[in-house]
């Protein structure tokens, strides 16, 4: 996440406290572009009280020439609350999903398929700062999604991915209002799916590693129009034909591209990609 550091952190905040948070900013962690005031401020500290990130902050000192680029989101971290904003930003962000082995394999997969770096690193196991919240089902949800939250002070680090459940496109679903339900608990961030379930964005690449004798099943799907396929019920069409769909869909060794998941129609690339800014908005 994009830090916007008050000068104040720098002279009145707690001293561990603005160590760890720039500790944070060097590992990668979370971004800082301060303005040359800030800058030279952070460069008193780190010449008074911690030589070790000194080097950093001279770095810091020629960006803050330069434009800083947009960002998801910006924090405002202000001296007053520094010790709650640390403790929120050094715990992981979490991701609420209706099951972490199917969800989490299917996130993972989008953020490398679609070359989205960062995410990859957040979910990487040297990293993990991003980490996914079991659901177990859409149903208590809401109130996962409110616990999760409980535990983050002043920056609420929490976003939810429901599947939506339609059965077609004018169909609400049955988790439409579950999202106003979290957004209620102090949630904001929530993405429905535009289709049925996750199981409708596994490229067709997916089906055929699955059901490679049954390669018949893979050309049916292909053939239906993606307007009707994505409101299809998979597991219940595979299961009619004698295929069992995996837990995991996303298996970890196969490596998909974004074509991959353009083939399934002309709006998936640009949802998913709405989908990482999210997880971004909370990293």
């Amino acid at each position: 996440m994009r830090l916007d550091i008050e000068p104040e952190v720098f002279t009145s905040g707690d001293r561990l406290s603005v160590i760890h948070l720039l500790a944070m900013v060097i590992e990668g962690q979370h971004e800082w572009r301060p303005t040359l005031p800030v800058a030279l401020s952070a460069e008193r500290f780190a010449n008074e009280e911690a030589p070790v990130l000194s080097e950093f902050v001279q770095k810091a000192l020629v960006e803050a020439a330069n434009p800083a680029p947009d960002a998801p989101a910006v924090a405002q971290i202000t001296a007053a609350k520094l010790k709650e904003f640390v403790a929120d930003l050094r715990r992981p962000a979490t991701l609420v999903v209706e099951n972490r082995i199917a969800d989490g394999g299917f996130v993972r997969a989008v953020a490398a398929a679609l070359g989205d770096h960062r995410v990859v690193e957040a979910l990487s196991p040297g990293r993990q700062w991003l980490c996914f919240s079991h659901g177990g089902g859409s149903g208590d949800i809401p109130e996962l999604a409110a616990d999760e939250r409980s535990g983050f002070t002043v920056l609420v680090r929490v976003a939810v991915l429901f599947d939506s459940d339609r059965e077609h496109a004018g169909h609400a679903g049955r988790n439409h209002d579950k999202v106003q339900k979290c957004r209620e608990h102090g949630v904001a961030e929530v993405h429905l799916l535009a289709w049925r379930m996750m199981e409708n964005y596994a490229p067709f690449r997916i089906w055929e590693h699955h059901f490679v004798h049954r390669p018949d099943h893979v050309e049916a799907l292909r053939a239906i129009e993606p307007e009707q396929r994505g409101y299809l019920h998979l597991k219940t069409w595979f299961k009619e034909r004698r295929c069992h769909v995996p837990k995991r869909v996303f298996p970890a060794d196969l490596a998909l591209a974004e074509d991959d998941f353009a083939e399934l129609g002309p709006d998936v690339v640009a949802e998913l990609r709405e989908l990482l800014a999210m997880i971004h908005r909370i990293l």
